[in-house]
């Protein structure tokens, strides 16, 4: 049986202690994402995009009470 990798959460990259975690635990920012393997974060897709540019939290809560208000109806 092999074991489960696990995904972090860190503010960035390039300053994760690598000592504390395995080969192939994943890493990930609002701007990138890594993976561990030989002792070193290597990213994943150098292009990609900010993810903070496209939905913000209080627009999501807004379109759900406007969901609950209109009374329930399926809203796209």
């Amino acid at each position: 049986m092999s074991k489960r990798n696990k995904t972090y959460e860190v503010t960035s990259l390039s300053k994760v202690n690598t000592t504390l975690y395995k080969n192939g635990d994943l890493f990930y920012t609002n701007r990138s994402i890594g993976v561990l393997h030989n002792g070193k974060i290597k990213t994943i897709g150098s292009n990609t995009p900010d993810l903070t540019d496209y939905v913000k939290r209080d627009e999501v809560q807004q379109m759900i009470d406007e969901a609950i208000n209109q009374g329930g109806e399926d809203v796209e």
